[in-house]
């Protein structure tokens, strides 16, 4: 069966959309002596992969169960509350590559009362043979490859980290010393809900005669400046309650881990890679220009007439959602609805959340730090994202890089597209603007080691860290970057040579 007839099929089904792919029959590929049938099939799907018969063995992912809650897995079998067009594909992918390899694929969830890092520790130690791949959060697969858990990815064959599949940011952030022990691709759909951006409500932008935020991205113009600009406008106390709090008007509601983010798309980096590609501490040795930046995100952060704290635990955004009976993400996500916030920081999984609101809304990337700025950049929060890791207990390494190969290629044309188009573009945002914006986003996603590692800090929130030491500083109301900085320098230097020293043993 042809993948783009499967998924052509499906869409035209949900009357969402109409689409039209051009695929090849594999038996062409060996029978075809044509130049141009040839190139056409260089890119054919499972083209780099061997002819295998498995005999209808069964093949098992371990993957974040429903005790995780937003963050748990809907990648590899069909969940009962996920959508339909999404599950479809699932169903589509999976008998793709069931068919093709003659395999039965199957997925073993994590419980309330397990962790995924404590299953894979007990499993490589008792070398079970239990799982034939798993997909941790990538921070747990960081701390698994430091034990010698998984198997070097360009070690195995058929495991090709090149393809189109994976993320090449990805694969070129998560090595070291040229090594990939974790990669994220088209399989790994939390990877795409972690990326972070910004949504807006498009009819205060009418109502407030602002600047059309699609234009001012595709001119470059999209900046901490502008969007400063912008907030101001609107902010203002429009309860009937003396002070600000969760029933007023603000221009940018920004939460806690945002800071780090806006830093990250301003063009810095917490972290870079010498020539050997090791990392280093590039935000301590370009600390002063560091420093600048970090300064107007800070403004920005605490600047009462055009922003607020989604979740300053002291803040009166914070308590009044609170004490109104919800979360302050979800007073957050009403207030965009309500026409009381024009921007707000989130992950692209909240867009489900604010798509069930008669909300007329769009997304942004986020912004520059100046127009000098060439690309945007997008911080992919990689503490629920999921990546693909072949643990060394399992019983046939090359079996499970040909199949894990196998379903992130054909994940692109089914499970990716039908998050990416039909869930996202056509179910929630309903303008073509956005589904560019889309296109930005992901295309700029960015990993950093220094979150992921967790370089400095003793829990993934410890402001000691190098990843939440600015999250700490800006909320605190007091600009003590360069102290703080220095502060943690030495934690966070002897945390990295750990991890160098356990890749080198």
């Amino acid at each position: 069966m042809k993948k783009a007839t499967r998924l052509i099929a499906v869409l035209m089904l949900l009357c969402l959309v109409c689409c039209s792919f051009a695929a090849c029959d594999p038996s062409e590929e060996e029978t075809s002596s044509n130049a141009e049938t040839s190139t056409d099939t260089k890119n054919e799907l499972f083209a780099g992969l061997p002819e295998k018969d498995y005999e209808g063995k069964e093949f098992t992912f371990l993957v974040p169960g429903d005790s995780v809650l937003t963050y748990k897995s809907n990648e590899i079998m069909p969940q009962e509350d996920s959508p339909l067009a999404l599950n479809d594909e699932i169903k589509a992918r999976n008998e793709l590559v069931e068919e093709k390899f003659n395999v039965k694929i199957a997925e073993i969830r994590t419980q309330s009362n397990e962790t995924m890092i404590d299953l894979i520790r007990t499993e490589v130690l008792s070398t079970g043979g239990t799982y034939d791949v798993v997909m941790p959060y990538i921070p747990d697969a960081a701390t698994l490859a430091l034990e010698n858990a998984f198997y070097e990815l360009g070690e195995l064959e058929y495991f090709n980290l090149d393809h189109a599949c994976w993320d090449q940011n990805a694969k070129t952030a998560l090595s070291i010393n040229h090594k990939n022990y974790f990669a994220t691709g088209d399989i790994s759909l939390l990877t795409l809900a972690c990326t972070h951006a910004i949504v807006f409500n498009k009819d205060m932008i009418k109502e407030y005669s602002l600047d059309n935020p699609y234009d001012i991205v595709t001119s470059g113009k999209w900046t901490i400046d502008k969007l400063r600009e912008m907030a101001v406008k609107v902010t203002a106390d429009t309860d009937g309650t003396s002070g600000m709090s969760a029933t007023d008007t603000y221009g940018f509601l920004i939460n806690n881990n945002f800071v780090t983010s806006m830093f990250v798309g301003s063009g810095q980096r917490l972290t870079g890679k010498d020539d050997s590609d090791l990392p280093y501490i590039q935000i301590i040795d370009e600390a002063e220009a560091a420093s600048s930046v970090f300064i107007k995100i800070f403004d920005l952060v605490n600047d009462e007439k055009a922003t607020g704290k989604i979740d300053d635990a002291n803040g009166t955004y914070y308590i009044t959602a609170v004490s109104g009976g919800g979360t302050c993400w979800e007073a957050a996500t009403q207030s965009v609805a309500n026409k009381l916030a024009l921007f707000r920081a989130m992950s692209v999984i909240d867009i489900i959340d604010l798509g069930n609101y008669d909300c007329n809304f769009g997304i942004v990337p986020i912004p520059k730090y100046s127009e000098q700025q060439d690309n945007y950049h997008s911080l992919v929060s990689t503490l629920y994202a999921t990546c693909v890791a072949i643990p060394s207990s399992c019983s046939d390494p090359e079996m499970s890089a040909i199949i894990a190969q196998a379903m992130c290629e054909a994940s692109t044309d089914t499970t990716k597209d039908a998050y990416f188009n039909v869930i996202l573009k056509l179910r929630k945002i309903q303008d073509n603007e956005s589904e560019a914006m889309l296109d930005t986003i992901f295309n700029g996603r960015v990993y950093d080691l220094g979150i992921i590692y967790n370089w400095g800090g003793s829990g993934p929130y410890d402001t000691n860290s190098i990843g939440n030491f600015m999250n700490g500083v800006a909320y605190s109301g007091s600009q003590t970057f360069a102290s703080t900085l220095e502060s943690i320098s030495n934690g966070v230097e002897a945390s990295l040579k750990n991890t160098l020293d356990a890749f080198n043993n």
